[in-house]
C-alpha cells in the first residue's frame, strides 16, 4: 500500500506500508542426548511459518523555494523506517543452557529481529 500527499509547492508526505506472509522455515521437533551431545530431529521441510512481516514508512519531503539566479536545485527528506518499530521477526535459533549429562539441559528457540525504527534526514541536490 502506496500513498503520497502533495500539501503544497514545498512540502510532500508519503507513506508504505509492507506486509508479506511470514517465511516458511524448518525447525527441530525433537532432541536427543547421544553420547553427551544434543542432537536434533528436523520437521519436514519448511512446515512451519514465522509470524508475518508487517511494517510502516513514513517520510516528508521539504523542497525550498528556488532562488532566481541560483542554478542549485535542493530538497530535503525526514524518513521513518518502521514507523512504529515492530520487531520482524527475520531467523529463529535455539539457545541451550544446563547440561545434558545432569539431566538439566534446557533448549529454548529465540527469535531474531533486524531493523526497528529508523530515522534519517537526506539532503539531495541538482545543479
Amino acid at each position: 500500500f502506496v500513498s503520497m500527499y502533495e500539501l503544497n509547492k514545498k512540502w510532500k508526505f508519503s507513506a508504505v506500508f509492507v506486509y508479506g506472509t511470514g517465511n516458511a522455515t524448518t525447525l527441530p521437533e525433537r532432541f536427543y542426548i547421544v553420547n553427551g551431545v544434543l542432537t536434533q530431529e528436523y520437521s519436514k521441510l519448511n512446515q512451519y511459518r514465522l509470524p508475518a512481516y508487517h511494517r510502516l514508512d513514513l517520510s516528508a519531503t521539504l523542497t525550498p523555494k528556488k532562488q532566481e539566479r541560483k542554478k542549485l536545485k535542493t530538497s530535503w527528506v525526514f524518513s521513518i523506517y518502521n514507523a512504529y518499530s515492530r520487531y520482524n521477526p527475520y531467523f529463529i535459533y535455539f539457545d541451550q543452557s544446563g547440561s545434558a549429562t545432569e539431566g538439566t539441559l534446557e533448549v529454548q528457540a529465540r527469535k531474531v529481529s533486524l531493523f526497528p525504527i529508523i530515522p534519517a534526514v537526506t539532503w539531495n541536490f541538482k545543479f
